[in-house]
């Protein structure tokens, strides 16, 4: 239950959720990235199968082995093409397989144009509020057309002329979704963004403005984590494409076909972080406190991939000042900063890299002593259980976003409180999840003296109120499978013409 007495979903409640809003049609998922990866262990010549980390895919995978249907993704694993049929399909999961997985084969260079180029190059950055960071070149958009075409063109082979309800996902699949609407015009399309969507002033350098306003207008229900999102949008397609947006229904009709546009937060599996954090084993947490608190003191936790839109060099910054302006926190408080990295051979990540290594290394430099490291960097993906683990040994989470659609890694903290009093969220205001939390310590990350005053905030913060603030968080929290029961239930309403209600989240800027 919630704070409101409301029960949240788990992922038996999926199924007849979907079946309401689709009881005679296929569910056909579309995304870049696939639920399952087959690769050569060690080089050789056995084949295993590999689950890719990720909330959505986590989610995804037990509706679609519930309610069968089809998975279309590029194939990414190195063996990948060793284990399907000639078009490219197989049955997952291995052990017991229920639906089918399609997979598309990308070559070296559509990877570098596609993903690294457009997707990577220009689109993350521009949502993200760093237009010095983008490079256009056309033929990445050239690629990037080619290859959604490519997706779509899988999607009208795998439903045939069957009836179906196609849910695309994120900014690597704009364009696929016309192309589909073209040929297919009764299938049940909707597209989640996953991303930000930047307001009119920013979206306007994108030279492809048009075609990508097109591409997710064709979808039937076109949904944004927040609706700040889903107003930046709808204004980008009134200037951009001068067409007229019902903004009490948030909703664009063009050409007979009406796009409504909602705002639905994502979250995580609630209950999967509260039962790793409950079997933290009594060995690993002995060895976590030897290793980063072996005097007792206190432990912070950030987790991150290296991205810029992460605000890493923000949080380093405000930490150095922490220990500058309270030097009685030296030897008492330690910080663990998982800093996973990503895309690398894009320039901006590995000189944010090297950046964060050297911030780390001076902070270490300057407090450090012979017994004790103030910043511990980990340069590697951890599973869910240890990561459990450090959310729940925790005094402090910090999450200095400086533009993020959502940031699930707050809403896994406080699924890991289960201790009284309970650790404190430090969120970054950019942060979408600021917009839907109730009780963390807000901060600024480009101010960095007060980004540290709220730190000591937060470390010195009495019991009483650590304990207040985690019940309001936990009373805001909902899991990913609400998540996906609401857009369920307005996609099915779409798809038979009822009126389609606006989301929980879309009455937000009524009420606060």
């Amino acid at each position: 239950m919630d704070g409101e007495g409301r029960r949240t979903l788990g992922a038996a409640d999926l199924e007849p959720a979907l079946r309401r809003a689709f009881p005679d049609q296929r569910f056909v998922v579309v995304s870049n990235r696939e639920p399952y990866e087959h690769v050569f262990e060690d080089g050789a010549h056995e084949i295993v199968v590999r689950r890719p980390a990720g909330g959505l895919v986590a989610a995804l995978d037990p509706l679609l082995q519930a309610v069968g249907g089809t998975w279309i993704a590029w194939g990414s694993g190195e063996a990948d093409p060793e284990v399907v049929d000639e078009q490219g399909r197989v049955r997952v999961p291995p052990e017991e397989p229920r639906y089918t997985l399609r997979r598309l084969w990308l070559n070296e260079q559509d990877l570098d144009h596609y993903y690294y180029g457009y997707s990577n190059q220009f689109l993350w950055p521009l949502c993200h509020l760093r237009p010095a960071l983008t490079r256009t070149r056309y033929r990445y958009w050239q690629r990037y057309d080619a290859v959604n075409r490519r997706f779509a063109d899988a999607v009208l082979e795998e439903t045939g002329n069957d009836r179906a309800a196609v849910w695309f996902q994120d900014y690597h699949l704009v364009t696929a979704p016309g192309y589909v609407r073209a040929a297919r015009p009764d299938l049940q399309l909707s597209h989640f963004w996953h991303i930000p969507f930047p307001p009119l002033e920013v979206f306007r350098i994108a030279t492809q403005g048009r075609a990508l306003l097109e591409g997710l207008l064709a979808s039937d229900l076109l949904g944004f984590h927040l609706p700040l999102f889903c107003d930046n949008f709808l204004r980008c397609v009134e200037s951009v494409l001068g067409v007229d947006v019902d903004w009490e229904q948030r909703a664009v009709t063009r050409e007979d076909h009406t796009c409504y546009v909602r705002s639905f937060p994502i979250s995580i599996d609630i209950e999967q972080y509260r039962e790793h954090a409950r079997n933290v084993s009594n060995i690993r947490w002995e060895r976590m406190k030897r290793r980063y608190v072996p005097d007792g003191g206190m432990m912070g936790v950030g987790v991150d991939r290296v991205d810029y839109s992460k605000g890493l060099e923000e949080k380093l910054k405000a930490l150095d000042l922490l220990w500058q302006f309270h030097p009685e926190l030296r030897e008492r408080f330690t910080f663990v900063q998982i800093a996973v990295e990503s895309r690398t051979g894009i320039k901006a990540y590995d000189w944010l890299n090297e950046k964060v290594e050297r911030l780390a290394w001076g902070i270490n430099d300057r407090y450090g002593t012979d017994t004790w490291r103030p910043v511990h960097l980990v340069k590697e993906s951890l599973p869910v259980e240890r990561l459990a683990a450090f959310y729940r040994m925790a005094d402090v989470c910090i999450v200095s976003s400086l533009q993020d659609g959502m940031n699930l890694v707050a809403k896994e903290f406080i699924a890991c409180q289960i201790d009284e009093p309970g650790g404190v969220l430090v969120l970054s205001k950019f942060a979408g999840a600021a917009e839907e939390l109730d009780g963390a310590v807000e901060v600024n990350p480009f101010d960095p003296e007060d980004f540290a005053h709220r730190l000591h905030e937060a470390l010195v913060m009495s019991p009483e109120e650590r304990s207040e603030r985690l019940r309001r968080l936990q009373n805001t929290l909902r899991s990913i499978y609400d998540w996906m029961a609401e857009i369920f239930d307005v996609w099915g309403r779409v798809s038979r013409g009822e009126p389609a209600p606006l989301s929980e989240a879309d009455h937000w800027k009524r009420t606060r």
